[in-house]
């Protein structure tokens, strides 16, 4: 006796049609219909009979469906038992600040309501090192933002642009042209290895051979304070400052700088801690 054959049988009394029934299962209805013929066979019963083109389920068929109905929702809880198993131990993350407080984070709150079970070990370095700390084989899971392809030893989960803007004082009238050209400008940013400060400092070489004087602070928050109380500007994701434009108490400058930077979510190969891992990408 095949699964599959209790499940016909079950959506055939549902539907008493057998085409219906073909057609929900995906499967053909010469299929269909030999999957009954088998599991009347080996029931030694009629099932269905066909009364003026509409299928008739016997007293046989209606007495045996409550106990299919219970065999198929017994049989489903097997299947999710090991996944439900699997939901348990320890998911280990690395991520940039930026990555943790615009993504990461929510995520988190969303996993952990589904797998309350699951232990989460959250860690926040650069994009490299979260890399290089995933190639060792020390997280299950990493984040970067770059604007290049990561390591091809590695399984990339590419989450999309990141929109990346200039911000100033909201009372400074300076415009990017005007910043080019102040020799004793400040640019306020992370650390030398971080992703987007990269990408602004080769940008504007490129474009425009010049070379910022900066300031480099430890957080995201710690920039922020600064360029709000006039000590330079900073080149950070939207999300890092969506509320203190809406406060007006910074504004974005227009810059020629074409944006490249993406954010990635990386893996190994999964397959021990398959179901964990691949539950938790696709919150994302």
């Amino acid at each position: 006796m095949d699964i599959r054959e209790l499940t016909t049988f079950k959506m055939i009394s549902e539907t008493r049609n057998f085409s219906k029934a073909a057609e929900l299962l995906g499967y053909t209805q010469s299929n269909i219909s030999m999957q009954i013929k088998n599991l009347e066979a080996e029931l030694g019963t009629k099932l269905f009979e066909c009364q003026k083109r509409q299928v008739i389920i016997t007293q046989t068929g209606i007495e045996l469906l409550p106990l299919v109905t219970k065999t198929l929702e017994n049989f489903s809880e097997i299947k999710t038992w090991n996944q439900e198993v699997e939901q348990t131990g320890i998911l280990k993350i690395a991520a940039p600040e930026s990555l943790t407080i615009s993504m990461v984070a929510p995520m988190l709150k969303r996993f952990k309501q589904k797998y309350p079970q699951v232990q989460i070990e959250l860690q926040n370095a650069t994009c490299l090192h979260n890399e290089e700390t995933l190639l060792r084989g020390e997280v299950d899971v990493a984040f970067m933002m770059w604007p290049s392809r990561p390591s091809k030893k590695l399984i990339d989960h590419d989450l999309g642009e990141q929109e990346m803007v200039l911000v100033v004082p909201t009372d400074s009238k300076v415009s990017f042209q005007k910043l080019l050209n102040d020799r004793n400008t400040q640019f306020i940013i992370n650390e030398p290895e971080c992703s987007y400060r990269n990408q602004f400092e080769t940008a504007v070489w490129q474009q425009h051979q010049r070379q910022f004087r900066t300031t480099s602070l430890d957080g995201i928050a710690a920039i922020k304070a600064a360029v709000v109380n006039e000590l330079g500007f900073s080149y950070l994701p939207l999300t890092m400052v969506e509320n203190e434009i809406k406060n007006q108490k910074l504004r974005i400058v227009k810059t020629d700088i074409v944006n490249h930077v993406h954010a990635h979510l990386l893996t190994r190969d999964y397959k021990e801690k398959s179901n964990l891992i691949s539950e938790f990408i696709k919150m994302f």
